[in-house]
């Protein structure tokens, strides 16, 4: 009777970052995993959607670090109408699977940008976005591969240059144990050093680190 609720497995797939991939439907909707975490699909819309809601704003251009399958430019798409989403996923495999099972390519005014994040925001200023130019309204940090941030997230450059390349920054980290709850801090006291004013919003397992010039 209540045979769609249970997880079922619909493909797996091997990626050379995230290891291997699920896509899972159950529950009432579809998402991706990676062993026990939901990389895109699912739980992640109830992680980002009370903060984008309270700080997000209409028509204004956005940068998400970590596209995934999308769950986070469907709702910058759905909500605000953006004049621009940029997203920037390292993962292919990722792309692919978001495309065939989470309706990724029928997200409006999104730009699919396949390559590093650490590459594409440091080449901003060289080849700026048709219309954002350089700078973007928001940018969203979102790029867990697993349970790991890069190490890039935590350096004092990498954070320079989110900060002249975004109005307000937004950054999503894992709060659920004391190794992931000192990187936490350890990111949150680099960003004080880099940012005015700086809000915390609790968010399940997670922690959203919303910075402001």
């Amino acid at each position: 009777m209540f045979d769609f609720l249970k997880p079922k497995v619909l493909e797996e797939a091997h990626s050379k970052y995230s290891g291997l991939l699920k896509v899972i439907s159950g529950f009432g909707y579809k998402y991706i995993s990676t062993g026990p975490l939901t990389q895109t699909g699912g739980i992640v819309k109830d992680v980002w959607e009370p903060v984008l809601k309270k700080y997000g704003k209409t028509r204004k251009s956005w940068l998400i670090l970590g596209l995934a399958g999308g769950t986070i430019a469907k709702i910058v798409s759905e909500r605000f109408s953006p004049i621009e989403i940029v997203g920037v996923e390292i993962d292919p495999v990722m792309i692919q699977l978001g495309r065939k099972y989470l309706d990724l390519d029928k997200i409006a005014h999104l730009k699919v940008e396949v390559t590093d994040a650490k590459q594409y925001v440091h080449n901003l200023s060289l080849k700026p976005t048709p219309k954002s130019g350089s700078h973007f309204d928001y940018i969203l940090v979102d790029m867990y591969l697993g349970d790991q941030l890069p190490s890039f997230v935590y350096d004092p450059k990498f954070l320079q240059k989110l900060k002249s390349s975004g109005s307000i920054v937004i950054f999503n980290h894992l709060f659920y144990d004391a190794p992931k709850k000192t990187l936490a801090h350890s990111l949150i006291e680099q960003l004080k050093t880099v940012f005015s004013d700086i809000q915390l919003s609790r968010q399940l397992t997670n922690l959203l680190i919303v910075c402001k010039a």
